[in-house]
């Protein structure tokens, strides 16, 4: 807790004030919500003002923190800067809990396009999508502390200060081996996709390889024309690495596939490139084969830059297992049987979800939208009237299944 200590002044302590005042204008302006969801979405505009990715996430964390605080309830943040809460059932029985999970962070803040605007129907912003996890969390744990949601269990709230698929987190560890906190049952919260649920979860890799060439400068003399048929090393390798990529046969089931997301390379007009870089995406509903298939990319990676002046690295930027379906078929069913209760329209489908680290570890995992919308290449856009539903689906959830399981 001592790193947190100083960090909590970095966001002023008006901000939760000013979160209520900026929920009720907001309700003053539209119809169709409610003081509910209009404060999640006050929380989600000013999470998303909050510069991000920085180490730990600590001015996010600075206003999660102020909220738990004053919700009365001890938080526990561990080295990595996680941010950890339990709050008991009435019933006080000491059973496995529930647990409710998120991500402070975002890959794509922006300094003037985060600062959300809001209209009757809808909200934009870059990066809003992903901190209404982060809002849905907080709204839960104020209503279970206010007796408004009353869970059958325990309820436990993971506010992670890293991506889950990040291949340096380990934000589900501690949970997973405890045997306090280790849970019956486990939900993600997460911006868009409302009704969607993975019934398949593929496993992902996310791999950048880059290639930079060991000759020097190899640009002409000012005022000359580069030589238009000279071969550059860099754009050679990489043409021929996304060929042999892409025309990999993986499994004769195809469950596997590898898909090229950038290729570039380049140094600007006028100058021969020098350096390269590859973005892929490996997918796989097959554990075992996802890895022999990240192993078969380092490999060709590698073997490319044999004999030619070019240095070659390749780093795993992002990591998600392959999910038990079997671990979530029970699970899947609950949900959906919720979801049909609400009216919500149901779409299942195949992709990868963090909830699968808990899955493969035999619990019941996953991940589930807040509300609908549509992510931009720069700005999120929000449909303001289905973040109720998002609301009503959580804490529906909650009661639920812990209901269920007392």
């Amino acid at each position: 807790m001592s790193l947190f200590s100083g960090i909590r002044t970095i966001i002023p302590r008006f901000l939760s004030v000013f979160s209520g005042k900026a929920s009720s204008v907001l309700h003053s302006q539209r119809k169709s919500s409610t003081m509910l969801s209009d404060r999640i979405l006050a929380d989600a505009l000013m999470l998303a003002a909050i510069p991000s990715p920085t180490f730990r996430e600590e001015q996010r964390a600075a206003f999660v923190l102020e909220r738990i605080a004053s919700m009365g309830i001890n938080p526990r943040v561990d080295e990595f800067g996680n941010i950890g809460i339990r709050i008991h059932c009435a019933s006080g029985k000491t059973e496995p809990p529930l647990l409710l999970f998120t991500d402070l962070g975002s890959n794509r803040w922006h300094p003037l396009e985060s600062l959300s605007r809001i209209d009757a129907t809808v909200a934009k912003g870059a990066g809003l999508a992903d901190v209404l996890g982060t809002a849905a969390l907080l709204s839960a744990a104020e209503g279970i502390c206010s007796g408004r949601i009353t869970p059958g269990r325990d309820v436990v709230f993971l506010f992670s200060a890293h991506s889950f698929d990040d291949p340096e987190s380990d934000a589900f560890h501690e949970i997973a081996e405890s045997p306090d906190d280790r849970p019956f049952a486990a939900i993600g919260v997460q911006g868009f996709l409302l009704g969607s649920i993975a019934t398949y979860a593929q496993g992902n890799y996310r791999i950048e390889i880059r290639i930079a060439s060991e000759r020097e400068d190899p640009a002409p003399p000012e005022g000359e024309e580069p030589p238009g048929d000279c071969p550059n090393p860099v754009v050679d390798t990489l043409i021929s690495m996304a060929r042999n990529l892409s025309g990999i046969t993986w499994d004769s089931e195809r469950t596997t596939h590898c898909h090229i997301r950038r290729i570039e390379a380049g140094t600007g007009f006028g100058r021969i490139p020098s350096e390269g870089i590859i973005e892929l995406e490996l997918e796989s509903s097959d554990g075992p084969l996802l890895d022999v298939a990240r192993t078969a990319v380092t490999a060709t990676a590698e073997k490319a830059g044999e004999g030619k002046d070019i240095k070659i690295s390749v780093n795993i930027v992002s990591f998600v297992p392959a999910g038990d379906g079997k671990v979530n078929a029970d699970f899947i069913q609950t949900i959906s049987d919720i979801m049909k209760e609400l009216h919500i329209k149901i779409h299942r489908d195949s992709r990868s979800d963090p909830a699968a680290f808990l899955s493969i570890q035999g619990i019941p995992a996953l991940s589930l939208g807040l509300a609908q919308g549509r992510t931009g290449l720069n700005v999120d856009t929000v449909d303001i009237a289905s973040l109720d539903k998002g609301r009503q689906l959580i804490e529906s959830i909650i009661e639920k299944i812990t209901k269920e399981q007392a």
